[in-house]
């Protein structure tokens, strides 16, 4: 028995310790999923909780040898995320650039010439063109890239998880990052 199956074991057994092991263990993959989904860090606390109560309540049900518990885990956090998605009227996702100009007493930047400091300005101008690049990507394509380059599941874990084929999952993963690079071209 490996360790998962060990600690899902005792959680069975109602073990406390052990779900708490569990949290400890799941919950920064669990969070980036959701931070990823959601985009914002308040959001992606309030799912992460509720993906970490939805387990403990349900493990319970959870039939070894039917998939592994890590992607019924991010399983559940999508489904949870499309449903919390369904219930907000509101949603949009902002760019870190349109906040910045949304701010009508936003002074100036001035950037340094120095090399440390233009190396790391480079760094942020790029992240932040990554971001406003991820956020303009749909849903399910954020959903596999995220899942297969950030957690590193295999393409039959993203297929438990999404619930479409691996052949499906592999068309578009090479579909994300295709789209991906084509936004990511346009900031340089």
């Amino acid at each position: 028995m490996n360790t998962m199956e060990l600690l899902l074991a005792r959680m069975r057994e109602g073990d406390l310790a052990a779900f708490e092991e569990f949290a400890a263990a799941y919950r920064d993959r669990v969070y980036a999923l959701a931070f990823t989904l959601t985009g914002n860090r308040e959001d992606a606390e309030d799912l992460t909780q509720e993906v970490f109560v939805k387990v403990y309540l349900g493990f319970k049900k959870f039939a070894a040898g039917k998939g592994s518990f890590e992607a019924l885990v991010h399983k559940m956090t999508l489904n949870l995320w499309r449903s919390w998605m369904r219930k907000r009227k509101n949603f949009r996702l902002v760019s870190i650039e349109g906040l910045a100009e949304a701010e009508e007493d936003a002074a100036p930047r001035e950037i340094a010439a120095s090399g440390e400091e233009a190396e790391r300005v480079c760094r942020l101008e790029f992240w932040s063109a990554l971001w406003e690049a991820w956020g303009e990507l749909p849903e399910n394509y954020r959903t596999v890239l995220k899942l297969r380059v950030v957690d590193r599941l295999s393409y039959k874990e993203i297929a438990e998880i999404t619930g479409e084929s691996e052949a499906a999952v592999k068309s578009r993963l090479n579909r994300s990052r295709q789209a991906l690079k084509e936004k990511l071209m346009k900031f340089f």
